[in-house]
């Protein structure tokens, strides 16, 4: 079975959903899942959103979508259905930019679902952290947030219960942050978490895979477990760092999917050039989703 995993959204859902339309007509193959590592930038309204998704917001209208979702137009819904007629809905974890304070009370209206649908066209649904789930047959495991001081640091109890369970006993960890000492910034401070290296090393899943730093990264080796980071789904058109357009037509990023077979046990970023197809301020998923189906 096939499982896609897509690095950080912050908003650009329509960009989740024809890059996954699109790989599987361009690969000939079927997506059993897509899993989506965090910062999908779920918030409930635009006052909710933070000082960073707002700041970045203004340049990039894409990363409205995800408010756009929450209250679509026809023509915006109509996109979505015709995606979600091809490729399953989309699985999610927390990231350091989300509404979690309207998240969690989505789980609490389900009588403490592990997974629960974030908009009326069921097209994105969120795994509370350190939970579990049987996904295209494989054990995943899920923690969001990052090893921050504050509201957006790793849950305790998400991280105690996954310590508590059995080495081996899960397939894959779906995490935001990374394993400590993956990498490092621009100022030469090593990344990643300390907790979560831990957590691997106890678990020892075959497969780890996470986002947040915005740089494709990997394979690393932790034992019998393999891990990779993904790039941003979308990366910004300029940067304070980068005196010229870095993505000025909002294009895919390549190395910001990654591709998944279960059977074999075989990881492969996604660089193929027609990602370059999925791209736009205002993404228009029907008329991409009928093109690439024809």
């Amino acid at each position: 079975m096939n499982i896609a995993f897509v690095g950080d959204v912050h908003g650009c859902v329509l960009h989740v959903l024809g890059a996954a339309v699109l790989l599987q007509e361009r690969r000939g193959i079927r997506l059993d899942a897509v899993i989506q590592v965090g910062d999908l930038g779920a918030y409930s309204s635009a006052e909710r959103l933070d000082e960073s998704s707002r700041r970045f917001g203004r340049d990039h209208p894409a990363q409205g979508d995800f408010l756009r979702l929450l209250d679509p137009s026809p023509s915006f819904a109509e996109g979505v259905r015709l995606a979600l007629e091809r490729i399953p809905s989309v699985l999610f974890v927390s990231g350091n930019h989300e509404d979690h304070d309207w998240l969690a009370s989505l789980h609490e209206a389900a009588a403490g679902a592990a997974v629960v649908p974030v908009d009326p066209l069921a097209a994105y649904h969120h795994v509370a952290c350190g939970n579990v789930v049987t996904v295209a047959g494989a054990r995943v495991a899920f923690l969001g947030l990052i090893e921050s001081a504050g509201e957006v640091d790793l849950d305790d109890g998400a991280c105690t219960r996954l310590m508590d369970a059995r080495s081996g006993s899960v397939d894959v960890l779906v995490t935001h942050d990374g394993p400590h000492g993956m990498s490092r910034d621009r100022r030469g401070s090593v990344q990643g978490s300390p907790k979560l290296s831990r957590l691997i090393e106890h678990l020892q899943p075959r497969l780890h895979v996470g986002g947040h730093y915005h740089h494709a990264n990997g394979p690393r080796r932790y034992g019998r477990t393999t891990s990779y980071a993904l790039d941003q789904l979308v990366r910004p058109k300029a940067t304070r760092w980068d005196p010229e357009p870095i993505n000025p037509e909002q294009r895919v990023t390549a190395g910001s999917i990654g591709l998944f077979d279960t059977e074999t046990g075989d990881f492969a970023y996604i660089r193929d050039e027609w990602l370059a197809e999925v791209k736009g301020d205002a993404l228009d998923l029907a008329d991409l989703v009928a093109a690439g189906t024809r």
